[in-house]
């Protein structure tokens, strides 16, 4: 049975990938790298390099790849994770796109409001149980007072990427009906 050529093979695993998951064009090369290191090692690489380039390209023309709407979908996803601005550009230069994509996708994602981040410090500490959201009635809680638990869940907040100031406003509130009234001032 005679061997398929290299570009048929390549673009057969790039449909195959993006029919299950969303991308980027330089997670699609990567992707389709390692796969003709792992599948076809016995052909001519500069053959696989440009059979590898003509199929991201052949893809982002048949609108099977969109790094904009990659990032924005990304964006919005790490969003509602309560995901900070800085965690979500780290993520997304991960797969080499440019500032000014990252940038307009955080401000989809934010759908223009100044309190973005602010949103996102609420929601992760929603998730993580952090300052108003915590539940420290347990005896495993009483251990530590009042001021310990509140450094804990700033330093918490911190490495999340949440500036000094936004993580403040989130625990300075001891009520979680308090917060609601903290994005509405900010609107």
């Amino acid at each position: 049975m005679p061997r398929k050529p290299a570009h048929v093979r390549i673009m057969n695993k790039a449909v195959d990938y993006l029919g299950r998951y969303a991308s980027s064009r330089h997670k699609l090369g990567q992707i389709l790298q390692r796969f003709a290191s792992r599948k076809l090692t016995d052909y001519d690489a500069d053959d696989i390099a440009a059979a590898i380039q003509q199929t991201i390209d052949q893809c982002s023309h048949l609108g099977y790849l969109d790094d904009r709407q990659f990032a924005v979908t990304m964006a919005r996803s790490q969003r509602r994770l309560g995901r900070s601005q800085t965690v979500i550009r780290q993520r997304l230069r991960q797969h080499a796109l440019d500032d000014d994509t990252i940038s307009d996708a955080l401000a989809e994602a934010d759908e223009d409001r100044a309190n973005g981040d602010l949103q996102a410090a609420i929601r992760f500490a929603q998730r993580r149980r952090l300052g108003p959201f915590a539940q420290r009635d347990s005896a495993h809680h009483q251990r530590l007072d009042a001021h310990q638990w509140k450094q804990r869940d700033l330093g918490a907040m911190a490495r999340a990427g949440f500036s000094m100031a936004t993580c403040r406003q989130v625990l300075d509130h001891d009520d979680p009906d308090t917060i609601d009234d903290l994005l509405h001032q900010l609107d």
